[in-house]
């Protein structure tokens, strides 16, 4: 019996000897999962930290990080920006585009969301922007992506750990949603990296595109910009495509979808439509050869002739430090292909499932002159939901959002699913209505 037992504990020993060793092993792993390069040039005179999160073999990931000009900075929320895959990356179009310290002219923002918040600028997916894969062959997709995004996260809070017991939001702009709803769940489930992590928050997000899409032609027919034929031939657009995506076609689906502008303004008889800011009055030759029309609307916005590519090259890549042969999203046609396979999988399921399993709080909202991420069409996949709270955010009234005695939209609100509609305002909220956007983000955080 004696023998036995001191067997047993042998092996026991052993055993835990042996997962001791993976333990360490796997610590070793994961602290060479990553490094950290720190750029050591800054634009202008505001406070700022650029780095790398290198990946061995892998890639690097550009993320910035500004912290508030309010007082107690560490007691104000990080909010972690990202911009998606057919758009422009976040480092130039939230920064210097939308709310960061400086415009595309290099001039103080006044109403620049560092006043109120900590601001971490990450250009995700790899290829995009300032980030760039090694691995030329096979580009990483969502999920891979939504790991080193995480990789990403430890590595500022490794820099700066005085931050981690911050309040966190991830927040997205269009097709960012599908990183940032990765990356939500994986940072929830991991539980370590920040102490103090409260929710997401999505604008315009492509979630459930081909459902949306169902309600383009009603959408579009409604603003009186194609008659009843029209609506029929979206109609007929949007059947293929829910065809081809529940055929679990999803790239030819992608292709299909994403040639949407095109289709609109030649076969609708709609001919100078930009679908991510309805209004905008265009010529009948304007181009909408990009996706979604969202890269023309921004250099209609910024008449400033500004190149975007030269001036992130040329002006801010020198500026950080960075060598002086570095290309601005050189590799985002090769970052598009790797999501052509995922980009049209609905992921509901990844919302209800943060609303179902985690205790953050989901806040969406939505420009109503977008017309790919209708207002009607994200509603049909919202309101249905499946979640415990559901019925507690469809009984909710719709309150108006007021500024200054001005409706800058609606909003409704349960304790943990929030969504609003936001007037005056297509693809890029936080550009065309920076009001509405402060009064909504001032309810979500405080």
């Amino acid at each position: 019996m004696k023998n036995i037992t001191l067997v047993l504990l042998v092996i026991v020993g052993l055993a835990l000897g042996a997962g001791l060793g993976a333990l360490i092993w796997w610590l070793i792993r994961s602290k060479n999962l990553y490094e950290t390069i720190l750029l050591e040039g800054r634009v202008g005179d505001v406070n700022s930290t650029a780095a790398f999160t290198r990946f061995r073999g892998q890639g690097d990931m550009f993320w910035w990080f500004y912290p508030t000009l309010a007082p107690s900075p560490m007691t104000r929320p990080v909010i972690l920006w990202l911009h998606g895959i057919t758009g422009t990356s976040t480092s130039f179009l939230a920064n210097f585009g939308m709310f960061g310290p400086y415009d595309e002219n290099l001039n103080r923002r006044a109403d620049s969301w560092i006043n109120n918040y900590n601001l971490l600028f990450v250009d995700a997916p790899l290829g995009t922007g300032f980030s760039t894969s090694d691995n030329k062959a096979k580009f990483p997709g969502v999920d891979e992506n939504a790991d080193y995004l995480l990789r990403t996260l430890q590595s500022f809070y490794d820099i700066h750990e005085e931050y981690k017991n911050s309040s966190l939001y991830i927040c997205s702009q269009g097709d960012g949603s599908q990183l940032a709803l990765a990356l939500t769940i994986k940072l929830y489930e991991k539980g370590s990296i920040s102490n103090d992590f409260k929710g997401i928050i999505l604008g315009n997000p492509v979630i459930s595109p081909a459902l949306a899409l169902t309600k383009l032609g009603f959408y579009l027919e409604e603003l009186g910009y194609i008659d009843g034929r029209g609506r029929e031939a979206v109609e007929n657009f949007t059947k293929i495509t829910n065809s081809l995506v529940q055929s679990n076609q999803l790239e030819n689906a992608f292709d299909h979808f994403t040639s949407l502008g095109y289709f609109v303004n030649e076969n609708t008889g709609a001919t100078a439509v930009n679908l991510a800011h309805i209004v905008e009055k265009l010529t009948r030759n304007s181009s909408t050869q990009d996706y979604f029309g969202e890269r023309s609307y921004v250099e209609s916005v910024f008449r400033s002739n500004t190149n975007i590519n030269s001036f992130m090259e040329t002006v801010v890549a020198p500026a950080l430090g960075m060598s002086d042969t570095v290309k601005y999203d050189g590799q985002r046609d090769a970052a598009i292909r790797a999501f052509r396979s995922s980009y049209m999988k609905p992921i509901v399921d990844k919302v209800e499932h943060i609303l179902n399993n985690t205790t953050l709080t989901v806040n969406i909202y939505n420009g109503n002159l977008d017309a790919v991420s209708n207002t009607p069409g994200q509603l049909e996949w919202i309101n249905k939901l499946s979640w415990f709270g559901q019925a507690e955010f469809l009984n909710s009234s719709r309150t108006t959002l007021v500024f200054n005695r001005l409706i800058e939209g609606y909003f409704r609100e349960a304790e943990r699913l929030r969504f609003y509609w936001i007037n005056v305002a297509g693809q890029l909220v936080p550009l065309d209505n920076p009001v509405g956007i402060r009064r909504v983000l001032n309810r979500i955080i405080n």
